[in-house]
């Protein structure tokens, strides 16, 4: 069974993430320690390799946390800095987010691979012991192949978009097919290409501007990111999730919902209106 896509135009991109940015402002320390604490566990597996393993495949449980509690925010509750580690207690949806860990870290063993294959010259420079940095440079000039930075570059992005929406479409829409999220996911950005485009020039604007300053302020603009992204996630796949009961009990609708730029489109590229 096909997932549903709806197609958004440019413009949304730039709600979306005001919308996240909404979201961030009622309570910026909790999701900023959210974030910290996601990056500490990703950077476990490089200070100490035994830990890779499970520090991989425990990052879909913790962006899962991160978002229902992003979504427990919207509609107006308290979150606390504990609600990241509720997934981890929840039957239902555990074995599917052990799975996108296990799929994501294929993947990405796949794409290393590849990459040392496209700049095995240039690794090989690296490797040489008591090389003149001078010759190393001019080396690693002479190796630079225009057509595999294309390819990496190519196969990188679709790697990162098969696997951007691929957490909260098992954890919320409970799809079970890992292929068929992964299709869906890419095809949301095929189809939302525009508006994802926009996100994505938004949110890498900020970060390098971070980069130029100090990357303190990537506390404030990678959570921003992480809910603008989920916000996202509602209005392309499901939408029901916008309309909502506040805290006071009255209906909340996310000022992200542009109507009349939906086009229903099914992940098998069919359109559905």
């Amino acid at each position: 069974m096909s997932i549903e896509i709806r197609v958004y135009k440019a413009g949304s991109g730039a709600r979306w993430f005001k919308a996240g940015l909404d979201i961030f402002q009622h309570q910026p320390f909790i999701f900023m320690f959210m974030y910290l604490f996601i990056a500490a566990v990703g950077m476990l597996g490089f200070i100490l390799p035994l830990l890779k393993i499970p520090a991989v495949l425990a990052t879909p449980f913790l962006l899962a946390g991160f978002y229902q509690a992003a979504l427990r925010r919207q509609q107006g509750h308290k979150v606390a800095f504990a609600d990241i580690l509720n997934v981890f207690s929840q039957q239902g949806r555990r074995m599917s987010l052990f799975r996108v860990g296990l799929y994501q870290m294929g993947a990405a063993l796949l794409l290393g691979m590849v990459s040392s294959l496209l700049f095995a010259d240039a690794v090989a420079v690296f490797n040489q012991p008591d090389l003149d940095p001078q010759l190393a440079l001019q080396q690693l000039a002479q190796s630079f192949s225009f057509p595999a930075v294309a390819l990496f570059l190519v196969l990188f992005s679709v790697y990162l978009c098969a696997f951007a929406f691929a957490v909260p479409l098992v954890y919320f829409g409970g799809h079970t097919s890992m292929w068929a999220v992964m299709k869906a996911s890419l095809m949301a950005f095929y189809h939302n290409m525009a508006a994802m485009t926009v996100y994505g020039l938004i949110g890498a604007g900020l970060m390098l501007v971070c980069a130029i300053l100090s990357f303190i302020p990537l506390l404030v603009v990678m959570p921003i990111c992480y809910i603008s992204l989920f916000i996202a996630f509602q209005a392309i796949f499901m939408p029901k999730l916008q309309h909502h009961e506040g805290g006071n009990g009255t209906v909340d609708k996310s000022q992200n919902e542009p109507a009349k730029e939906q086009e229903p489109v099914s992940s098998d590229g069919r359109f559905d209106a």
